[in-house]
């Protein structure tokens, strides 16, 4: 046996000792509850490495292997979950797997932004194992019966279910968004009977009254009065004047696009990331936070299941729908679930020949003025296109287009906090462009610009702990998903302001939008401004429910929402694709 064998043979020995693993698994201890913010959980988090280890140790019968492997296992799902939460808000759940590992452009896009995270991940994935595998090589087996290690691994095992938290139980959904970076994926594992059980929601909706389905209608109003719309999402937004720890945030919008209108306090519903359930809302008029845990993945379920969503409105009335992505068409299927709400075209990043996906704003920009003036030429109707930027997305470890300087920089001492807040100035400065070659190119129908933050950047999370507690995340209602949208018009007067909720629940952005700018107004759009005023621009948490519920209920006996297997309406409506053709 050679010396290097000898020596590691003894290394691995000196770890194999009683008093390694005592010492080990008091530093597992130590760090749970760093990783779980909190010890109420901590004990279910330390019943999951004792089950696992016991389980290990029944199959193969060493123990220092089956101790180390347990809390590598469970340190590994760990970092990736904080990762995930980092990034998203979202702790590690069981349906990442199920709805997003197949899909390719997901993992090209987290390879081409999250590199410098991953490439860490993956060595310590690698090494942990290598050290695994000679752990088992040289630990000795104990000398104990099965029967005795049955034994063992079943009175660990039932600590699982003793110890489990009280606050998953009461509400899973918010129990994912806690930081509970330890335990989320495993209690996540609980949701698994939620693919053959009908959700909550639908069963809700399922026993509320049969309501009188709306009219299959479009109030187009005066056709030559309608204006080019135009939607800009500005990625990873809010309003730095709602954080005291940014000096001179107030005004910030204001100071870099002094041509938009004024930013009014908007509630989302995810933080750090998502963008595609915020532009789901705004687009269908419903709460995402009604499908609790399906959230993140709605554009995968409700694909071919919303009808009257705002595009198709606006088709109607002679509108071309138009979307612009920096994504690829396939990401999280946000492409497939747009084409199916209405938006006859969708530019992703193939279409729009982007280089990579963490561009400046102004490319979108200048492509969006391309693809507006292409319209113009071949196409007599009016527009409504949607634009989706990316400039302020995290990461923020690295400063992106290093030579752009902004006044006022550095904004925070803390690096990233202020990288951060130097992108949304580039890309405010980006809009402000936007908006002065619409002024200058706005042409007799007029112009509509209703931009929007799509939801709060990770660079935020300290602020928003500082203000609303570590618990913000799980409250929907908090300052963790307010973010803001302006409006501004061009030769097009508004008929009535926009609602003074503040904030105003993204599900009704767009019915307002249509209703102040006397834009084609549906039945449907028409109940969602009456629900907005009754209650108070809250959604998800209107205080009167029943009147949500009543109103979802209307959706779905008048087809337009396809929950569950639902009878014949009321009366007979007309697809809504018979009704545009006429």
């Amino acid at each position: 046996m050679g010396k290097s064998v000898v020596q590691l043979q003894r290394l691995v020995r000196l770890f194999c000792h009683p008093l390694a693993l005592v010492l080990v698994s008091l530093a597992g201890i130590f760090a749970a509850g760093r990783a779980e913010h909190e010890w109420l959980s901590v004990p279910f988090s330390l019943a999951l490495v004792a089950a696992l280890a016991g389980l290990l140790l029944l199959a193969c019968g060493r123990l220092a292997f089956s101790v180390y492997l347990a809390w590598m296992s469970v340190a590994f799902i760990t970092v990736v979950s904080a990762i995930k939460f980092r990034m998203k808000g979202f702790s590690l759940h069981f349906y990442d797997a199920v709805f997003v590992s197949r899909d390719a452009e997901v993992y090209r896009f987290l390879l081409g932004s999250y590199l410098h995270l991953i490439v860490p991940v993956v060595i310590a994935l690698a090494l942990g194992i290598a050290a695994a595998i000679v752990l088992f090589r040289f630990d000795r087996k104990i000398g104990w019966p099965v029967s005795v290690r049955v034994l063992i691994m079943a009175a660990l095992v039932v600590l699982v279910p003793l110890t489990f938290p009280a606050e998953a139980s009461k509400n899973r959904y918010f129990y994912y968004m806690q930081g509970r970076h330890m335990s989320a994926f495993f209690v996540s594992l609980l949701d698994l009977r939620n693919l053959v059980a009908e959700p909550a929601f639908e069963k809700r909706l399922q026993a509320v009254a049969p309501q009188t389905p709306f009219g299959d209608t479009v109030d187009c109003g005066d056709r030559a009065d309608l204006p080019d719309v135009f939607f800009v999402l500005s990625e990873s937004q809010s309003d730095p004047g709602n954080f005291p720890q940014v000096g001179n945030g107030g005004g910030f919008l204001q100071r870099f696009a002094p041509g938009a209108g004024t930013p009014h306090p908007m509630q989302v519903e995810t933080f750090g990331g998502g963008t595609w359930i915020t532009n789901l809302s705004l687009m269908t008029g419903l709460s995402a936070t009604d499908f609790g845990w399906r959230s993140p993945y709605l554009t995968i379920t409700l694909q071919d299941k919303v009808a009257g969503a705002l595009p198709e409105v606006l088709a109607r009335c002679g509108y071309r729908t138009a979307v612009m992505t920096p994504m690829d068409f396939s990401f999280v299927n946000e492409g497939p679930f747009l084409k199916s709400i209405g938006f006859e075209t969708v530019l992703d990043i193939k279409a729009i020949a982007a280089p990579f996906y963490h561009l400046r704003d102004n490319f979108y920009y200048h492509a969006a003025e391309a693809f507006i003036a292409r319209h113009r030429k071949e196409d007599g109707r009016p527009l409504f296109l949607e634009i989706q930027t990316m400039f302020p997305h995290s990461p923020y470890e690295g400063r992106l287009e290093p030579e752009l300087k902004v006044a006022g920089e550095p904004f925070s001492d803390d690096v990233q906090v202020s990288e951060y807040l130097r992108r949304m100035a580039v890309a405010r400065g980006d809009f402000q462009d936007f908006l002065a070659g619409r002024e200058a190119d706005v042409g007799e129908r007029g112009a509509v610009v209703l931009e929007f933050g799509d939801h709060q950047s990770s660079a935020t999370k300290p602020f928003v702990d500082a203000i609303a507690g570590g618990d913000a995340l799980a409250r929907p209602d908090s300052i963790a998903y307010r973010t803001f949208y302006t409006l501004t018009t061009f030769n097009h007067p508004l008929k009535r302001p926009m609602p003074g909720m503040a904030p105003l629940d993204v599900g009704f952005l767009g019915a307002s939008l249509l209703d102040a700018a006397g834009l084609p107004m549906s039945p449907v759009m028409a109940d969602l401004v009456r629900l907005r005023d009754h209650c108070g621009g809250s959604f998800h948490g209107c205080s009167d429910r029943a009147a949500v519920d009543a109103h979802l209920r209307r959706r779905v006996d008048s087809g337009l929402l396809h929950l569950f297997p639902q009878a014949a309406p009321l009366h007979s409506l007309v697809p809504l694709q018979s009704a545009e053709a006429r």
